[in-house]
């Protein structure tokens, strides 16, 4: 075994990070585990959503209760511009060096480590400690404190596979539900109007049309993964979708839009733009109570990897849709079993459709969503997607990050 304070023993270490552990007091072990194994002097972790912050701080091999470092700050915008590590002077120290830790659809974190004044920084190591730090972003012991953290590329795949079965369903409901409903069609000429029979066979038939409504969303679940490079206008399917609500919408809800006259177009096709859209718009509908607001805005915006999208987002331009509701929010528990049970919600009538195609839709068309509660002292729920712009589809693709916020419909 390699002595404690060695590269040797600092990479023998590592494989600590990917033990399985639901436990919150693991994360706390491993990192004190960590730094005895490295020798630092000092060493922790800092990370903070729009909901919480985790500040975790060993020294002298004990985990104490500790602000975190005054760089913090400066230490994250530097990282998210594209630098591996940083390095900041520190007394009685060879200085203190920080790492991203970018748990996919979160916030961005630092892992930090100081080393004794007579042991300066090799680039082996400051080139460790950012290794380190892109293992605790999938560490289990990480998910345990701030939250199921999910994997994009590995839900994107298990909605294929799903969407295959979906398809192959759909396709063989549809022909049931036709015999149904055309049989109670011929048949309704024959029974007497308002005859108790002729009402029982007119509900067979409303309930052949909700089977079709269904078997609809299989096949958008089917489909979804397509992708054709005809450009789409967001504005154009906002406002398809704006009327088709208005004219299903049972309650007092009031959809305001904020939409710049010169929206760049996106690299989505209308087709599958407007079942994004009309997902996202329908779940803020319902979390609404009568005479609340939707609000629905869009801006060009910049993204680095840095940004917190859950998708297959890359660097470059795109276009951001924001969709807000006046409800109450998703509750924490909800919350966190979003995306990472791909078919779950909270609507009886519903099978947790809505999310599963919104989600694969967007990493089809290198997109992402982040989900996330509406600030104080307001309420409800606040959605993000961004699109890639028509005129540059990204080409360097990174999983981004999320916070989850709206219940599959």
């Amino acid at each position: 075994m390699s002595p404690p304070g060695t590269l040797s023993a600092a990479l023998a270490f590592l494989p600590n990070w990917w033990r399985e552990t639901t436990d919150p007091a693991a994360f706390d072990a491993l990192l004190t585990g960590w730094a005895h194994a490295c020798g630092w002097r000092a060493c922790g972790f800092a990370w903070a959503s729009e909901s919480a912050a985790v500040v975790k701080t060993v020294q002298a091999g004990i985990e104490i209760d500790a602000p975190p470092p005054p760089e913090v700050p400066d230490a994250l915008r530097r990282l998210k511009s594209g630098e591996a590590t940083v390095l900041y002077s520190s007394p009685n120290t060879t200085g203190r060096v920080f790492a991203a830790v970018h748990p996919a659809g979160r916030p961005v974190g630092v892992l930090w480590a100081e080393k004794p004044a007579s042991q300066p920084w090799a680039d082996g190591e400051r080139a460790y400690l950012s290794l380190v730090g892109k293992t605790v972003e999938r560490a289990p012991a990480l998910s345990a404190i701030i939250g199921p953290i999910i994997d994009p590329d590995r839900l994107y795949q298990r909605l294929g596979d799903t969407a295959v079965i979906a398809g192959r369903m759909a396709h063989d409901f549809d022909n049931l539900l036709q015999g149904i409903i055309g049989f109670s069609e011929l048949t309704l000429p024959f029974l007497p109007p308002g005859s108790q029979p002729a009402n029982f066979v007119a509900e067979i038939g409303k309930v052949g049309q909700r089977g079709v409504t269904f078997t609809q969303q299989l096949h958008h679940l089917s489909r979804s993964g397509q992708v054709k490079p005809n450009p789409g206008s967001v504005g154009l399917a906002l406002t398809k979708e704006e009327t088709r609500l208005k004219i299903a919408a049972q309650t007092a809800v009031r959809v305001e839009m904020d939409l710049p006259p010169d929206l760049p177009l996106v690299a989505v096709e209308t087709g599958p733009l407007q079942i994004v859209l009309g997902h996202l718009l329908e779940n803020a509908v319902e979390a609404c109570p009568s005479g609340g607001v939707v609000r629905v805005s869009a801006r060009s915006v910049e993204l680095t990897d840095a940004d917190a999208y859950l998708g297959r987002v890359g660097v470059g331009g795109y276009l951001q849709i924001t969709i807000s509701d006046t409800g109450q929010g998703i509750k924490p528990e909800v919350r966190k079993r979003l995306f990472v049970e791909p078919f779950f919600t909270t609507k009886v009538r519903h099978r947790g459709l809505g999310l599963a195609i919104v989600y694969r839709v967007l990493c089809a068309h290198r997109g992402g969503i982040q989900l996330e509660p509406v600030l104080p002292p307001g309420t409800g729920t606040q959605v993000r997607v961004v699109l890639p712009l028509a005129a540059a589809r990204p080409a360097t693709v990174v999983s981004g990050p999320i916070t989850a916020n709206a219940v599959g419909g």
